[in-house]
């Protein structure tokens, strides 16, 4: 039973809330089709018995013959495994009787669900010869502008793509974050690009822009059989780009016999007039802040502000200004956070304001809330209110996950942190911000296990290196995080680094050491002085109480973002019988 408890009232309290307990030696895909039959929102769920029955004979012929699970099957079932194939025969037998008694259960729940509840498919004169896809991937379309700096366009339109079929409520949309590790000429085969992002589908196509003419040309694919389903062109001017934008996702939807809701239709007939300058200085900023140094967060600023001087009833340039004051807040660069503090929320406001049916805008405010306001109820109601308006929004998942981390509320945080995970599978940030819950619980190997896997998705990003030397802290191995984190260090991470790297010397008794990171930490911040939350670390990791709570005080008073992590860091448990400390905890909202 995947929601056994010790009681009947607990057991259905965890087939309400909590996700299946499937056992740790069962494959990934086979754990991912049980997650799929068991998921609450039936939207997420497998439409029919006909998808079930194609899902397990893809996972009978794909199983390795040498998976645990395979050995296991065949062992239990006739002695050690005698060929390939008799093994494979014996895997997909085993995957079929999980399932069967998965599917069974899900079937007698969905006897009782009220019928309005479950996924409705259109019925149209192709339903029978059109795959049903229920999950899609948007791979970067190719730029034929023939000119490199249109790259910045071709991307916005894949993101704009992405975005409007993200809104659907029957599908699930993988995010741009994953589907960008495939741009280029020299991606893999379609089916291994689709098992990767565990997709039925993929669209991919090309951006051509000459002038005042855009010409999309998009081409849909029956990813696990390799298939072209279908292709189209659309064309017109720089002014009808989100119109075009639109009228692709719906044909894609009719293509793939996705039925959409009054409230999406809606949404994507009502299109935003812009000017095509404004849409382009958009673009232009979105494609800076993907690439989020400080010298692109400012330019990022700049071209935001010059989309809203041009249309300044567009709400999501005022939701990417303040995602861009927010992210150059907490690296507190070229800004303070105090300073970015105001400039944040008034845009989340606005954006809020322009529209309310906008899932970046509600996930703008619900992340100042938590990072600025510390005001967890209110930075939940607006997650709340992402998610209903789209549930496929992966940012939103990884963001809340993190804040009902900080929040203590653990089962919760997983639970969000693998619907990110989930949307957007190759992003090593969402791995690195699952890893906070695993700390707070002291669950070090799953913790560490995470950021190397983030570490593998990108070899060049500091954040799962340091995360794992962090990792060690929570316990106290300060011999292992210290290399973990001078790594990081050189790989031209932030100054908050080097101030753990400071806190692992002091706390291993390396007092020298402790402080020459300190006058390292000097010289790599500038004219501002060390942040005040970096030299508490200095202070703690020393053993120096009053000093490091002057400092976070100061840091709090900072308008400091990092400071919430102190509620669950154990890092800080020598601190928390402290007055002081538990008076920072209530003015923090993570205490009455």
């Amino acid at each position: 039973h995947p929601f056994k408890q010790a009681t009947a009232a607990e057991t259905i309290s965890a087939v309400l809330r909590e996700p299946p307990d499937l056992s740790a030696d069962t494959p990934m895909d086979v754990r991912s089709l049980a997650d799929r039959l068991l998921a609450k929102d039936p939207a997420h769920r497998l439409a029919s018995m006909n998808q079930v029955r194609a899902e397990m004979k893809r996972l009978g012929d794909e199983l390795p013959s040498d998976s645990q699970f395979a050995t296991v099957a065949m062992t239990s079932a006739s002695g050690p495994a005698s060929s390939i194939s008799s093994t494979k025969r014996m895997a997909a037998l085993a995957v079929g009787v999980i399932a069967m008694v998965i599917t069974a259960y899900v079937a007698a729940r969905q006897r009782q669900a009220p019928a309005a509840s479950a996924p409705t498919i259109a019925t149209s004169a192709t339903a029978t010869t059109t795959p049903q896809f229920q999950s899609i991937a948007v791979l970067p379309l190719d730029n034929y502008s023939g000119d490199p700096k249109q790259d910045y366009f071709a991307e916005g339109m894949t993101d704009e793509l992405t975005g409007n079929l993200a809104t659907i409520s029957r599908l699930r949309v993988t995010s741009r974050g994953s589907a960008m590790q495939f741009q280029g000429k020299q991606r893999p085969a379609t089916p291994e690009i689709a098992h990767r992002l565990n997709v039925d589908a993929v669209v991919e196509g090309s951006v051509q822009r000459i002038k005042d003419r855009v010409r999309i040309t998009v081409q849909l694919i029956d990813a696990r059989a390799d298939r072209h389903v279908w292709a189209k062109t659309f064309e017109g001017n720089s002014r009808d780009v989100l119109a075009l934008q639109a009228e692709m996702a719906s044909s894609i939807a009719r293509e793939i016999n996705v039925q959409l809701t009054p409230g999406e239709q809606s949404r994507l007939a009502s299109v935003p007039s812009l000017s095509p300058e404004g849409h382009d200085a958009y673009l232009r900023a979105r494609y800076l802040f993907n690439r989020p140094s400080d010298e692109n967060l400012q330019k990022a600023i700049a071209q935001f502000e010059q989309s809203i001087k041009l249309d300044p009833g567009y709400a999501p340039a005022y939701s990417g200004l303040s995602d861009t004051y927010l992210w150059a807040g907490y690296n507190e660069g070229f800004i303070s956070s105090s300073a970015a503090k105001p400039k944040a929320k008034a845009a989340a406001e606005k954006a809020v304001q322009l529209d309310d049916n906008s899932v970046e805008a509600h996930t703008s405010l619900a992340v100042f809330k938590m990072f600025y306001d510390h005001d967890w109820i209110g930075s939940e109601r607006e997650f709340r209110k992402a998610f209903a308006l789209n549930d496929n929004y992966a940012f939103a998942h990884d963001q809340f996950g993190l804040s009902l981390g900080l929040q203590g509320r653990y089962e919760e945080s997983k639970a969000e942190s693998r619907r990110a995970m989930e949307l957007d599978p190759l992003s090593p940030q969402v791995l690195v911000d699952a890893t906070m819950t695993f700390m707070f619980t002291r669950d070090i190997e799953a913790a560490k296990n995470l950021s190397r896997k983030a570490a593998a998705f990108d070899a060049t990003f500091f954040f799962p290196v340091m995360t794992e030397g962090w990792a060690d802290l929570q316990v106290g191995n300060f011999a292992e995080a210290i290399p973990l984190l001078k790594k990081a260090k050189g790989m031209g991470a932030p100054p908050f680094t080097s101030a753990f790297l400071a806190f692992a010397y002091g706390a291993s008794g390396d007092r020298k050491a402790a402080t020459a990171e300190l006058e390292d930490l000097k010289k790599m911040s500038g004219k501002g002085g060390v942040l005040p939350f970096n030299q508490a670390l200095v202070h703690l990791g020393l053993g120096e109480k009053q000093p490091c709570l002057d400092n976070l005080e100061l840091a709090l008073a900072a308008d400091s973002q990092t400071l919430p992590w102190i509620g669950q860091d154990h890092m800080f448990d020598s601190l928390r019988s402290e007055p002081r400390f538990a008076a920072l905890l209530v003015k923090l909202r993570l205490s009455k």
